[in-house]
């Protein structure tokens, strides 16, 4: 079987291909991507049926009700898994922590993959595995080594989720670890973050260690005096610290509410319950007015927060999502965080999905999250960027067919460099050596000049002509560079005899604009320069 949601099938980088889908959905969403329209206009807006992988992939991501900003995030994560499993922070780096591994489980089974229809589940189920202490815990940072009860409670709620009876027996003793790590506390029992002395009993550790325990099996005596305790440490603001007294958190508040709805709804908690998720309610709405959150991770977790407390009917939050979804070029990035950024945001987006789908009204407004980008994510850049641009620029058939006449003809290309060039020119040519050439005059000294500009510009256009498959194809460019010296030389004339002197300087500033422009263009000089 193949991906859910299908990545990766991109062979060769087709220009502007995001933008062509968009045109063909008519109204620019992944839900607009019917099979017959798909079909019916691929090559139509120039994408070949060879090559038509993107497209295949996008209708998986409409089948999978994933969008697309989620699934560009699995295709990124996809991408970063090395051979000797586990996934780092950063791509190309080695795996330290298990906190990007234990993610991508939760994001990928949260988007419907199964270890059937995507290796790296079971792969990273069994990297986890292996990194299982003999306490049965699991460490947050591999090098240290130390169990840490919130990490063991998420890979426990990962594991219970893959039918694999190879993981039964590591999951069970993660749930006793968690078991045997309880501690008592004045408003009830709790975890801190590990079984180290000293340390205080923490909302954050507590409300994973609780929801795992709920999830895996009865536990009820136990979670009662759990949730006392999430209940008696709630701020008087409405919000949860880390640890009770401090000031409240958007990602400690959702921990604990998250906690404290599964608790509700299995029926261990009661109406006092709704009494603090209120009051959570109004604090989470004069948080995100009077300050709202700005960094991927406070605007993941402000995300799942309403999601929890049945918020995302609000316009305020709605901006946060928006607000989130234009960080793609930090979250999509190929240096990006894939932890604190990439997977956060992707999870963040998806639980916000999958809420939006039963609520009609505010799934409406929310229209925006399956729009199929203008321009590719910043990982999946593969062709010259000023391009994909200029076709992010409308959404119209006639202007794609516009950029691709200036793509076939490399018409911006050459533009480009033939500007760089000029510029350079400015520079090379000033008035010293205007100054010098009129100096030689007519004499041996100006004929013996002209002859070695003229030397150096023939040994360059052999140089360079020899670089093309044809010398035809290289003409164009060397009589654009002639055009843009002689139009120079006019701006800036001075009265200077024809011969030598304003040959020499013709030739001089063709030899440096063409010479530049030729290396911008080969080099790729303006794609790398050029944000993405």
């Amino acid at each position: 079987m193949g991906y859910v949601v299908a990545t990766g099938l991109v062979s060769v980088a087709v220009p502007g291909a995001w933008r062509r889908l968009s045109v063909i959905s008519n109204d620019g969403l992944l839900l607009g991507l019917d099979g017959l329209r798909l079909v019916a206009q691929l090559e139509e807006l120039g994408i070949p049926r060879h090559q038509n992988g993107l497209a295949w992939a996008a209708q998986s991501w409409r089948r999978a009700a994933v969008p697309p900003d989620v699934a560009f995030a699995l295709w990124l994560l996809r991408d970063c898994i090395p051979k000797d499993g586990g996934i780092p922070r950063r791509r190309g780096l080695d795996a330290e922590d298990t906190g990007p591994s234990i993610r991508y489980l939760q994001l990928a089974l949260a988007a419907g993959e199964t270890a059937q229809t995507d290796p790296a589940i079971g792969a990273l189920a069994e990297w986890l595995v292996e990194r299982q202490l003999e306490d049965g815990g699991v460490t947050a940072n591999l090098p240290i080594g130390l169990s840490e009860v919130g990490t063991t409670a998420r890979a426990l709620r990962v594991l219970r989720q893959i039918p694999d009876e190879r993981l039964r027996e590591p999951a069970e003793r993660m749930r006793r670890y968690l078991m045997d790590s309880v501690v008592e506390t004045s408003g009830g029992r709790a975890w801190s973050y590990g079984r180290q002395d000293g340390l205080p009993a923490v909302t954050g550790a507590t409300s994973l260690a609780a929801l795992a325990l709920l999830e895996t099996g009865p536990a009820e005596p136990l979670l009662a005096d759990v949730f006392r305790f999430l209940l008696s440490v709630q701020h008087p603001s409405g919000g949860w610290s880390e640890v009770a007294g401090h000031t409240p958190t958007i990602h400690n508040t959702f921990n604990v509410v998250r906690a404290l709805r599964a608790g509700r709804a299995a029926g261990i908690v009661g109406t006092e319950a709704d009494a603090a998720l209120h009051r959570a309610a109004n604090w989470f709405r004069q948080k995100i007015r009077r300050q709202a959150p700005r960094s991927v991770l406070d605007l993941a977790y402000a995300l799942r927060l309403a999601v929890q407390l049945d918020l995302l009917g609000d316009r305020a939050v709605e901006r946060l999502g928006i607000r989130l979804r234009r960080q793609r070029s930090r979250v999509l990035a190929a240096d990006a965080d894939l932890y604190a950024e990439t997977e956060i945001a992707a999870i963040a987006l998806l639980e916000c999905s999958r809420r939006l789908d039963s609520d009609s009204v505010a799934s409406h407004r929310w229209s925006w999250r399956w729009a199929l980008p203008g321009l590719p994510p910043p990982f999946l850049s593969r062709t010259t960027y000023l391009y994909e641009l200029l076709y992010g620029v409308m959404r119209s058939r006639w202007w794609i067919r516009f950029v691709d006449y200036l793509v076939d003809a490399a018409i911006v290309d050459r533009f480009v460099g033939l500007l760089l060039g000029t510029i350079a020119a400015f520079g090379f040519v000033d008035d010293f050596v205007t100054s010098v050439l009129t100096a030689a005059g007519p004499g041996v000294r100006g004929v013996t000049t002209l002859a070695l500009i003229g030397t150096v510009t023939a040994l360059w256009l052999v140089l360079k002509y020899s670089l093309y498959s044809s010398p035809l194809r290289a003409i164009p460019t060397s009589l654009g560079s002639l055009v843009a010296a002689a139009l120079l030389t006019w701006v800036m004339f001075t009265p200077t005899p024809l011969f030598p002197t304003l040959a020499c300087l013709v030739g001089l500033r063709w030899l440096v604009i063409d010479v530049v422009a030729h290396t911008a263009n080969a080099s790729g000089l303006l794609n790398r320069v050029l944000w993405r």
